[in-house]
């Protein structure tokens, strides 16, 4: 056979396994490598679905102590995404990054071994404008009084780093109840 029907057909697998790929994406042990962007995402649409929906610890809105800025950490579910992956960050309100739209997952939250621990991954870096990329992973655990997330034993902030590793997100909505688990109650009609 000739070389460049050779190349031909080289290419040939390449494309065709590259579209299969794209296709078939599958996110088992890492989130997305670019973060999505929820449309017609609103703070009062999160506040309406911690309002009326069954809560977890982890759910809520929640201030991240290094910049201001407010994101919902809610649960969610994707055929894409493994199971390991029980929440997603969500950006509501910032002064300082105006650049990306609300709606723009900044990070998702994953099984920790221990109870009230997860790991945290965080979109720590911008490409140009709205895209965010390269997701790391950061050990974190909810406080005692359930009110903040800390994260502990990560590494310095780099100066491209969107997020501080070190610093914490404290909870402003909704309250938690004293001496309850969960914040609702299921709601039968």
């Amino acid at each position: 056979m000739k070389p460049a029907a050779w190349i031909l057909i080289t290419l040939g697998i390449v494309f065709s396994s590259s579209s299969i790929t794209d296709e078939e994406c599958r996110y088992d042990s890492k989130p997305p490598y670019r973060s999505f962007i929820l449309e017609n995402y609103s703070e009062a649409s999160a506040r309406h679905y911690f309002d009326t929906a069954p809560i977890d610890n982890w759910e809520g809105i929640w201030l991240m102590t290094e910049t201001g800025e407010r994101v919902s950490i809610e649960r969610f579910k994707d055929v894409r995404f493994s199971e390991i992956f029980t929440h997603r960050i969500v950006k509501l309100e910032s002064t300082v990054r105006s650049e990306i739209p609300v709606g723009t997952v900044v990070g998702y939250l994953s099984r920790g071994v221990e109870a009230r621990t997860c790991f945290v991954w965080l979109y720590k870096r911008r490409l140009t404008g709205a895209i965010l990329f390269k997701p790391e992973r950061f050990s974190a655990r909810l406080t005692p009084d359930l009110m903040g997330i800390l994260f502990s034993g990560n590494k310095a902030k780099n100066l491209e780093d969107l997020f501080d590793p070190r610093s914490g997100f404290v909870k402003i909505y909704p309250e938690q109840l004293p001496d309850d688990t969960e914040n609702r109650e299921i709601r039968y009609l």
